[in-house]
């Protein structure tokens, strides 16, 4: 599968190519004139949809085998960046534009078992031409999964003054955005006992839309008790130093899927298929920050996303059936250590921050 590292330098590329230095304004968005970069590393956790094609031959029907599970826990390592600047002032509005993005790796594997009769254990190829019946099979299933993405955003700053901490949520921006980003699989599902087969697939989506969305600082201040005592004014992260953030975004996308399978074993086939569909991606993101100095800080950040469309392969199940793509939903969590450089003299935040 092709590794888009190259799409993520790009990004940053292009930012290095976006970024001017600007005149200082006060509390834009997180950024106090000029521009910030940040880069940070930490965990992907994917949940992908089931990959089934073994079968085991019941008295009327055969029934796929789980030869993936769909687990939230399924995880691996991401890395991220992007850099933000001021625009100025647009029709009253504090503007910043920021390039950004990720990359991460989820590797997943499952052994799968089947004992019964000469005919239990049942493979049929993607071509559907091709059933091979077994007393045993052994299916070893490996999945390699990239999750990548870059996108272009304008944030619409309100104005509000970021110095004090709000009791509940503080509305600071507006957001509009371009989004790419793709889910890349290789796949590969093999057993040496019963019938001897490997199949070696790959199965490739690529997202792009656009999306709106809201963000400012949380509190739970207002909740009696523990909010005073945790996140409220003067409370125990309020004396750390520590402040909250969140991201809302919600956007519309065309799902655009390609399927390549490569069978071998009694025979050798190749299959090959694509799709379209619209799918709906749902990010909320929330960020705990502590300012380091005046252009530094350090961030916690995560990332919850809904897919509404992933790809997941219905393989034929004889010569009067077709291997397709077919869609279900997916969910996403990307957890990240960031750190924030303000560049040039300005400071990266606002004076009473």
């Amino acid at each position: 599968m092709p590794r888009p590292l190259h799409i993520f330098a790009a990004t940053l590329f292009g930012a290095a190519l976006f970024a001017q230095p600007v005149l200082a304004q006060d509390y834009i968005t997180g950024t106090s004139g000029g521009t910030r970069i940040w880069a940070g590393g930490g965990v992907q956790f994917l949940s992908l949809p089931e990959i089934k094609f073994t079968g085991v031959r019941g008295t009327t029907s055969v029934t796929r085998q789980g030869n993936t599970e769909k687990d939230f826990w399924d995880a691996g390592g991401s890395a991220a960046g992007g850099i933000e600047t001021s625009l100025g002032n647009w029709g009253g509005w504090m503007v910043t534009g920021a390039f950004k993005g990720f990359w991460a790796n989820v590797e997943t594997d499952r052994l799968v078992g089947c004992n019964g009769s000469p005919t239990t254990c049942v493979v049929t190829d993607p071509t559907g031409g091709f059933t091979f019946n077994s007393a045993t099979l052994s299916t070893k299933a490996d999945r390699d999964a990239d999750y990548w993405g870059a996108q272009a955003e304008l944030k619409f700053g309100t104005g509000a003054p970021q110095e004090v901490k709000p009791e509940m949520y503080r509305h600071d921006y507006f957001i509009v955005g371009f989004d790419v980003r793709g889910i890349d699989q290789d796949n590969r599902i093999r057993s040496a006992t019963g019938t001897a087969f490997t199949l070696r697939e790959t199965l490739d989506t690529t997202y792009t839309g656009g999306y709106i969305g809201i963000g400012g600082e949380y509190s739970f201040g207002f909740v009696p008790v523990v909010g005073k005592w945790l996140k409220g004014q003067g409370g125990v992260l309020d004396r750390l130093g520590f402040r909250t953030y969140l991201n809302a975004t919600a956007g519309f996308y065309n799902a655009s899927t390609d399927y390549n399978g490569n069978f071998t074993g009694p025979v050798t086939t190749r299959t090959s298929t694509s799709d379209d569909d619209f799918a709906f991606i749902g990010t909320l993101s929330l960020e705990t920050r502590k300012q380091l100095s005046g252009r530094t800080s350090v961030s916690l950040w995560t990332d919850y996303e809904y897919i509404s469309s992933a790809p997941s392969m219905h393989y034929a199940n004889g010569p009067a059936d077709t291997t397709r793509i077919t869609n279900t939903d997916a969910f996403a969590t990307r957890t990240m250590l960031r750190l924030n450089i303000g560049l040039g003299s300005d400071q990266l935040y606002a004076n009473g921050y």
